[in-house]
């Protein structure tokens, strides 16, 4: 007996020692997702609980709010639900409500998938909006299908219904967040849950005793809550039926409503819980006023900072299909058909002052872009024209020496600009004022620089403007680009195309910079040919590698333009193998990128890229190329650059021609720098046709093939060559 009982005992101490660890794992937390659309930085910290909150702990982010094809409401929920960019089709089709006899027949009958506690009865409509008119290949409702495969609770509470024309029209996008690829989600309550007041916008607000009770209520029985409060959306909506004071008035009693709520909410989770608070897009105002970006805060531990994602690399930054993605990562979840990237916690103390300052600096750069970009395209056209003119006129002006001259200094401004505006940064300038002052003072200084050094001798000016922008973008690549993310010609996190990386303007700068400069080099004989291939294979490395410049079209064309340069200044024979050898090597070189982004998890464009290819097969590929042949259109009948391609095809067109065998005269006189021209114009060629901007880039590009075409022109045909 004695024996019996401890063989039971050293069995029971044996399965106590192989019990798993996770056994006595925390208790997993649970998500609260609170949605206050339409609000600001500055609409939160007028909430005090949150304004205290936030002193000291939260993880605040500014969040890109575009979709498919669109920049509203209902694209950026189910962008959020999708992580990935969604379309969806007009609020009308967008239906969820709570389970009945009758919508639970109509639900079943549309689409043969039996009801939940909610429904979006239209959601047929988005689904096939989504398919068909879709650019990204994205599914509707992962983040919900996800949560809902791994048996993961979900409730809903709470609406943005409005009143037009004495109907009451139902806005309920938050269930495009946590919805199923069905358009269901498990229980909640989206119908019973606002009051009658006239004190309010439509006479409408939530019941917020009611809405506290449920939540209390759905917290306890759900993994993954969802709360869309409503009132501030629907005060945004009513604002133009208010006056200042009136407007005021109802703001704050419906932060103080806010207020007692979040309280509740404060007080009711526990110590591994994670609380979402987020605006989904920005108010009206703040559209009209390009500020584009709408805040969410994480609060997930006792530490404060700041949001950033993969898909950003900017701190403070993130995109509005990171989000369900993060909601995942939060119960150990994932879907690779989700292409957002989780969000990670940086720790800053004056989080809100930085991210403030930075959002000043990111609305002014997107304010003045458009002009800035406009006028120095507008130079860099009208300086070519009229310098071709003067040309075709040559002999017929007054004074034509002087003339040249001053036309030439005016045309060599195309070459210091993308210069001046990659550098001019350094001032940390955050006005348009600053911005612009920045801009003027960098072109003088770079201006100056060149013709102290290089008085007498326009080629090596040039050489050397095209120079330091090549070193700069290599330089700027190696850092992370802390200079592309802030040049006014480059990307900008408001319009959302890119965040990171060399981007398309300089994309074209990268290829044709690198090519004039190495061939300028070459030319005064101040490097060995071996050495360009070292050059070129650093520079292309630095600003194509996923985790610096990270430019996958840019990468395509620089390696067959830099190839193309290194067989022209060897002599090698061009024949069908070889021209064969460009294109795979391109090919080859991208698949190495891709191969090492996977293996170290950089989470870069191609990245990204290569994990659709492997999701979605060969449908990824054409969704990514109609894109790219889409945006190609649209810039080539709305975009400033076609200005630059246009005339510079045309000067291109006319100097073949006129004066006779000038081309030739240009290729004897300076063989090195014309082998740059032809593969600079093969690399515009690739661009335009890999690339989503290529019109942009060949453009940028185009501007170190004419410019100096230009001046060698000027130079032999009005100054007799005692000018180089």
């Amino acid at each position: 007996m004695r024996k019996r009982i401890i063989s039971l005992l050293l069995l029971i101490m044996i399965c106590i020692g192989v019990i798993p660890n996770y056994s006595f794992a925390a208790e997993e937390g649970k998500v609260i997702y609170i949605s206050m659309n339409r609000a600001n930085i500055k609409d939160l910290q007028r909430i005090p609980v949150l304004k205290e909150k936030l002193s000291k702990s939260g993880y605040i982010g500014l969040m890109n709010t575009r979709g498919d094809q669109g920049n509203d409401d209902a694209r950026s929920y189910a962008s959020i639900g999708a992580g990935c960019r969604a379309n969806v089709v007009n609020d009308e089709a967008i239906s969820f409500e709570n389970l009945n006899d009758e919508n639970s027949k109509i639900y079943k009958a549309s689409t043969g998938e039996n009801p939940k506690d909610i429904n979006n009865l239209g959601i047929n409509k988005s689904i096939n909006n989504n398919i068909e008119s879709g650019s990204y290949g994205s599914t509707l409702g992962l983040l919900g299908q996800t949560l809902s495969d791994n048996n993961k609770s979900v409730a809903l509470l709470g609406n943005s219904d409005i009143v037009e024309n004495n109907q009451l029209k139902k806005i309920r996008n938050t269930g495009l967040i946590c919805m199923d690829t069905s358009g269901r989600v498990d229980s909640g309550n989206v119908d019973n849950i606002t009051v009658k007041d006239l004190n309010m916008p439509y006479g409408l607000r939530t019941d917020y005793d009611k809405l506290t009770a449920e939540t209390k209520t759905y917290y306890k029985s759900s993994d993954a809550l969802f709360v869309e409060l409503g009132d501030t959306y629907r005060l945004d909506e009513y604002k133009l039926n208010l006056n200042e004071n009136t407007y005021n008035k109802t703001r704050k009693q419906i932060y103080s409503y806010i207020n007692t709520y979040l309280k509740e909410v404060f007080n009711m989770i526990g110590e591994n819980d994670v609380v979402y608070i987020v605006s989904e897009s920005p108010s009206t105002l703040d559209y009209n006023n390009k500020r584009r970006l709408a805040p969410v805060i994480k609060f997930s531990d006792n530490k404060k900072g700041l949001l950033e994602s993969a898909t950003t690399r900017r701190d403070g930054i993130i995109a509005n299909l990171d989000l369900g993605v993060d909601i995942l990562s939060e119960f150990g979840l994932k879907n690779k058909a989700m292409i957002g990237r989780t969000l990670n916690n940086i720790e800053k103390d004056d989080n809100i002052n930085y991210l403030s300052s930075q959002y000043e600096k990111i609305v002014s750069i997107n304010n003045i872009r458009a002009t800035v970009v406009n006028t120095f395209v507008g130079i860099v056209s009208a300086s070519w024209v009229i310098a071709m003119l003067a040309l075709l006129c040559k002999d017929k002006l007054p004074h034509k020496e002087k003339i040249f001259v001053i036309l030439k200094e005016l045309i060599k401004l195309g070459l210091i600009m993308p210069l001046t505006l990659l550098l001019s940064p350094i001032f940390n300038f955050k006005s348009q004022l600053g911005l612009v002052s920045g801009v003027v003072i960098m072109t003088i200084l770079l201006y100056l620089s060149g013709r102290l050094l290089f008085k007498d001798n326009d080629i090596k000016q040039m050489g050397y403007y095209a120079f330091l922008t090549i070193v700069l973008i290599v330089l700027d690549s190696v850092m992370g680009t802390p200079l592309m993310k802030n040049c006014i010609m480059s990307y900008d996190a408001i319009v959302g195309a890119r965040y990171y990386g060399v981007g398309n303007e300089y994309e074209g700068v990268t290829i044709a910079s690198a090519v004039f400069a190495l061939s300028v080099l070459l030319n005064y004989k101040k490097i060995p040919k071996w050495f360009t291939i070292l050059l070129s294979v650093v520079i292309l490395i630095t600003s194509a590698f996923p985790s610096m410049g990270a430019n996958v079209g840019g990468a395509i064309s620089e390696c067959i333009a830099y190839l193309l340069f290194i067989m022209l200044i060897f002599d090698v024979k061009l024949d069908f193998k070889k021209i064969m050898l460009l294109g795979i090597s391109a090919v080859v070189l991208v698949l190495i990128f891709a191969g090492l982004d996977l293996m170290l998890g950089m989470e870069s464009h191609l990245g990204v890229f290569t994990q659709q290819i492997l999701q979605e097969g060969p449908q990824a590929i054409f969704n990514t190329f109609g894109r790219k042949i889409s945006m190609n259109l649209k810039l080539a009948k709305s975009s400033v650059w076609v200005n630059i391609l246009l005339v510079g095809i045309a000067v291109i067109g006319i100097f073949i021609f006129r004066p006779s065998k000038h081309m030739k005269n240009i290729s004897n006189k300076y063989p090195m720098i014309f082998k740059g021209f032809i593969a600079s114009m093969v690399g515009c060629l690739i661009t335009l046709l890999v690339n989503d901007s290529g019109i942009v880039a060949a453009a940028t590009a185009s501007i170190y093939i004419l410019i100096p075409i230009l001046i060698i022109s000027i130079n032999m045909l009005i100054f007799n060559d005692k000018i180089e």
